[in-house]
C-alpha cells in the first residue's frame, strides 16, 4: 500500500483543499505617486507560511500592508497545491 503525496494543503470544513490568500503590498513611491505600489498574492496556510514564503522568492519585496483576501478552494494538483 502505498501512502498518498503529501500535499502542503489539507480538505477544510468544505471537503475541498483551502488556503488562506494574503495580499502584500509594497509602499507607495513618494517620487511616482502616480504609480501603483508592487503587490504579491499568496495562498498559504497562515500567515507565517506567507510571510516564509515571502522571504524567500521575494527577499527584496518591501512589505508596507499585509492583507487577508479570506479562504480560496483549491483544485488538486494545481501550483498551489
Amino acid at each position: 500500500m502505498s501512502a498518498a503525496p503529501k500535499s502542503a494543503f489539507r480538505p477544510g470544513s468544505r471537503g475541498v483543499c483551502e488556503a488562506q490568500l494574503w495580499k502584500f503590498t509594497e509602499p507607495q513611491d513618494r517620487f511616482n505617486p502616480e504609480k501603483e505600489p508592487e503587490t504579491e498574492l499568496i495562498a498559504a496556510l497562515s500567515l507565517d507560511q506567507a510571510l516564509n514564503y515571502m522571504r524567500r522568492r521575494h527577499s527584496d519585496f518591501n512589505i508596507s500592508k499585509a492583507e487577508s483576501l479570506g479562504m480560496i478552494a483549491l483544485l488538486a494538483g494545481s501550483p498551489l497545491d
